[in-house]
């Protein structure tokens, strides 16, 4: 990365600039606005918020299967689809997304367009209910020439449930009560909503107050201190400000509380004690809408739409090591406080013009983050800050009816200081180009090629970490003193860099074998090159007894990973079938080693029936898991293969004295299947039965 000297912009005065251009754009078109419909958030992780259909390329989980499936996290939403596995053990308030063989920090997360930046050691970063959402959708691959930093794997881009998603027809009041309840830990969750409209004013307010005892795994053996509580929150307002301008407020609070090993990805040890969590996040995010002129491509649409989002993120881990210390010396019990606050601005655009569709914008955010670290041998306090401002743009340029060619380019900047470490401070910048070509080969055929770079700046814990990682203990008796493995901070890490070509063919056909069927599929194939690789190593070994002595983080690996995936979908009067196959390698190209983190190939089918009239509808999806071989040379374990067996059914009573009724059944793991996911320390939870019974008025 280039280090550069150069004028600066503050982030107000660019998000000033860019809403007045918004604001001027509006005012031209003001003699004919069109009457717009809002919330109709189709897809929000490509950034077009004036998007009025869905992009095949873009995976959207939506409520109806979440309905259906009932997950227990985020990640459990997204596990049937081609390469993307659930990482992070059995507990299920750590796990993540692994896409593509990347995970954590390289997979951006987003909240109704707000970043979510917490990342801190072995913390959960997900920290969302499933019940407050709306949909999942998930952009695999480089994404920075939209997104910046963080993007390199893909995006996960959460939208939460609105009142215009959950009102029927001319009502302006409703509301829900909903329990659900599952065998595997004794699970219970209770949600209450109510949501109306009043004149040009619309509200929703929905919580759910959730538990669960310690788990079983698939051989019954119950998983220690992997019980939880939870409590989630969503209070939001909007106002129709004229019929081309709106604003929405809305406030997200989520608290939990467990006991935990350190890792919990691992079981309580000496390496990872026992921790007592309190997790507290809440965010304010505050949008608005305006949009000008009306399209000449798409009926219905505007010709300019501007986003302006507003957000405000406090994640706060409050923990307490209660075996931890001294007891001979009364200190038994350790507390630890790790907070971390984002403060950001995002301004979107989309807008009609040069003979192009035009998607751009700007983006700044800052992170503030504490650590407090009680007891010696630990690592030292933190109070660090990142500064990142970014601003993109992308055009589709449509060639008649068969060619559409998109280039886009994002320009970021960021800044990093600790308060800790003198000449800590460091700046730099990344330029992100993407481009892509489709061609629209046949009525039935659509054929895509892209290339896309991504970048992911280095954490402020990477780069300012310091103190004790670990002790060894007490060797005075060998005239060594005191022995601690200890961190070395690295302010100078360069950021990691992704390249990524991908190939993709979509085909639709309709008609096929009975009047009305469709008949959907996908094949994509990719290679994302990824340099600079930060990872956490031990160096310096003792002179005399070989222990290393140092831990820091250092640009280590030149990866690449490539594979394919293929989807296949068919709907015929009352059936949904689907079939879908992922697979990656990974290797370091430095001595074309395996990777280690990189997902099994996995095959998914999908079998879905309506009955009665579409009132019910029964299904199941079974997931085939080969076994993972390419491991690297220092991996002792084997991670053999799996079938895993999914099943739903659903009722809800469309007319009638029941309708507003809803039940449904899903069984997870029907065979009560023992199974480890590829390079993970625990083994998966057991069979888990969940009941719901929803009632809406």
């Amino acid at each position: 990365m280039d280090r550069i000297k150069s004028l600066r912009i503050h982030p107000l005065t660019a998000a000033v600039l860019a809403l007045t251009a918004s604001t001027a754009a509006a005012e031209e078109g003001n003699a004919d606005q069109p009457i717009i419909q809002f919330h109709e958030v189709l897809v929000a992780a490509d950034r077009n918020p004036a998007a009025k259909e869905k992009d095949e390329r873009i995976l959207v989980v939506e409520r109806t299967q979440l309905e259906e499936q009932q997950p227990e996290s985020i990640a459990q939403a997204l596990k049937y689809a081609p390469n993307i596995e659930v990482v992070g053990g059995p507990r299920y308030s750590n796990q993540s997304p692994n896409i593509r063989g990347l995970s954590d920090t390289r997979v951006l997360q987003t909240i109704d367009g707000a970043r979510q930046n917490f990342s801190s050691g072995h913390r959960g970063t997900y920290q969302l209910a499933p019940e407050l959402l709306k949909q999942v959708e998930v952009k695999k691959g480089p994404a920075s020439s939209l997104w910046g930093s963080g993007a390199i794997g893909g995006i996960v881009a959460m939208s939460t449930k609105s009142t215009s998603d959950l009102l029927s027809g001319n009502d302006t009041f409703g509301g829900y009560v909903k329990e659900e309840l599952g065998t595997n830990g004794n699970s219970t969750e209770t949600t209450v909503a109510a949501y109306g409209l009043y004149g040009d004013f619309d509200y929703l307010i929905n919580a759910s107050v959730s538990e669960n005892d310690n788990v079983e795994i698939g051989s019954g053996e119950e998983l220690a201190d992997s019980a939880g509580e939870n409590t989630a929150l969503l209070a939001r307002g909007g106002f129709k400000i004229s019929d081309n301008q709106r604003v929405d407020i809305s406030f997200r609070h989520n608290n939990r509380d467990e006991a935990v090993p350190s890792n919990p990805n691992a079981n309580v040890g000496t390496s990872s004690p026992l921790v007592e969590r309190d997790i507290t996040d809440q965010n304010v995010t505050a949008n608005y809408w305006v949009q000008a002129g009306n399209s000449k491509r798409t009926d219905g649409a505007a010709r300019h739409t501007t986003k302006v989002t507003v957000y405000r993120n406090d994640t706060q881990f409050e923990e307490f090591r209660p075996t931890q210390g001294d007891s001979s010396l009364g200190t038994l019990g350790q507390n630890d406080n790790t907070e971390v606050t984002t403060t950001g601005i995002a301004i979107n655009n989309a807008t009609e013009g040069f003979g192009a569709q035009w998607v751009y914008g700007l983006d700044w955010y800052q992170d503030d983050i504490t650590t407090v670290r009680d007891g010696d041998n630990r690592p030292e306090n933190m109070n660090a800050d990142s500064d990142v401002l970014g601003v993109y743009a992308q055009a589709a340029f449509n060639f008649g009816d068969k060619v559409t060619l998109t280039p886009g380019v994002r320009y970021d900047r960021f800044e990093a200081e600790s308060q800790q470490l003198a000449d800590s401070a460091r700046n730099d910048s990344a330029v992100s180009p993407s481009l892509s070509a489709e061609v629209k080969a046949a009525e039935w055929l659509s054929l895509t090629a892209s290339y896309a770079t991504a970048f992911r700046a280095p954490g402020v814990e990477e780069m300012y970490t310091q103190g004790t990682h670990f002790a060894y203990g007490d060797f005075s008796f060998m005239g060594l003193g005191f022995l601690a493995n200890t961190f070395i901070p690295n302010p100078d890490l360069e950021a990691e860099e992704a390249r990524n070509a991908e190939l993709r063919a979509d085909m639709a056909f309709s008609n096929l074998a009975a009047e009305g069927d469709q008949l959907t599929a996908s094949a994509a194939i990719f290679r994302n090159k990824v340099d600079n690789f930060i990872e956490q190593v031990v160096i310096n070994p003792h002179f005399m007894l070989g222990f290393p002595m140092n831990t820091t983080y250092l640009n280590v690996d030149k990866a690449e990973l490539k594979g394919f995936e293929l989807g296949v979908n068919y709907l015929v009067s009352d059936l949904e079938l689907g079939m879908n196959y992922g697979q990656t390698e990974g290797k370091d190209l430095s001595d074309d080693s395996y990777l280690s983190n990189i997902p099994a190939d996995k095959v998914v089918l999908d079998v879905g029936h309506y009955f009665l009239q579409r009132d019910l509808k029964a299904g199941f999806r079974t997931t085939f898991i080969s076994a993972q071989e390419q491991l690297p040379e220092e991996e002792t374990r084997e991670f053999g293969k799996y079938n895993l067996t999914d099943a739903y059914v659903t009722w809800e009573p469309a007319t009638g004295s029941l309708n507003g009724l809803k039940l449904g059944l899903a069984v997870d793991n029907l065979t009560d299947e023992e199974y480890r996911v590829a390079f993970q320390e625990l083994y998966m939870p057991g069979r888990n039965i969940k009941l719901s019974a929803s009632y809406r008025f």
